[in-house]
């Protein structure tokens, strides 16, 4: 199991790659947004001889926001330009994967419309990324994209994209986390984890290990009995990095435990 952190687009992306390496973290989740890690002025080049330096690996993060099943074509055709422009970053990053989160549309769209959009614009990167060598990981969210019968179908019109489970949208908007769910039914295209904490109900805090309501040992328990031994992204968001520091222990300790 690989443990790593995700920039903040907001600061200096060199700094955080270097902090991440000094915390004793195995990859940064790269994600490209504006101000600092945009994809159109990141100096790629500084950034990938930061890798080679540090020995970090690498995951590609998108955007939550693209309005891949936005009303207004131009818009859907504008998102879709980005995330091939972050496919190119990556590309010379050297990450094999890039995550893409569905879009839950306007008001007004039939959740069917809303569905359909998505399924198009992942059919469309899967194939513009099968030609740079990535693949296209699909992030859980929380409403309908967090249901497995509504991933399902997109999985079903794009059957080479993998599953990208975010622990902690698993959590919200449901009377339990549906994790196990998850798992079960797209266990074997699981390809990247997200761990951060939360109290349930509506609000995607990002706290650290144990500072919300989700049961950790038993989410590891659930994780390892599909045998995911791959990477896991602590998205701990707070300005104080021992908050970061303290979740990366609780997370190997409990993995190391775990049977």
């Amino acid at each position: 199991m690989l443990v790593g952190a995700m920039n903040h687009p907001m600061r200096d992306t060199l700094g955080e790659i270097r902090a991440f390496c000094s915390a004793g973290l195995d990859f940064v989740d790269l994600t490209l947004e504006p101000d600092h890690a945009y994809s159109a002025t990141l100096d790629v080049g500084a950034v990938r001889r930061a890798l080679d330096e540090t020995g970090l690996g690498i995951v590609g993060h998108t955007a939550w926001y693209m309005p891949l099943a936005s009303p207004f074509p131009a818009l859907r055709q504008a998102a879709l330009a980005e995330l091939e422009a972050d496919l190119d970053v990556f590309a010379a990053l050297g990450a094999d994967r890039m995550n893409v989160h569905p879009d839950r549309g306007a008001s007004l769209s039939p959740a069917d419309w809303t569905i359909a959009r998505n399924a198009e614009a992942l059919e469309t990167l899967d194939a513009k990324a099968r030609e740079r060598g990535i693949r296209i990981i699909v992030e859980n969210i929380p409403g309908m994209f967090g249901r497995v019968e509504v991933l399902r179908r997109l999985f079903d019109r794009v059957p080479a994209l993998d599953f990208h489970l975010d622990v902690g949208h698993a959590n919200l908007g449901v009377p339990r986390n549906v994790t196990p769910e998850l798992l079960d039914a797209f266990a074997d295209r699981l390809a990247h984890v997200h761990f951060s904490d939360n109290k349930g109900g509506d609000a995607d805090l990002h706290l650290p290990l144990g500072a919300g309501l989700i049961d950790w040992s038993d989410m590891i328990r659930h994780l390892k009995g599909h045998g995911y031994d791959g990477t896991i992204t602590l998205e701990v968001f707070s300005d104080d990095p021992e908050y970061l520091h303290y979740s990366a222990r609780k997370l190997r300790a409990l993995w190391a435990k775990a049977t």
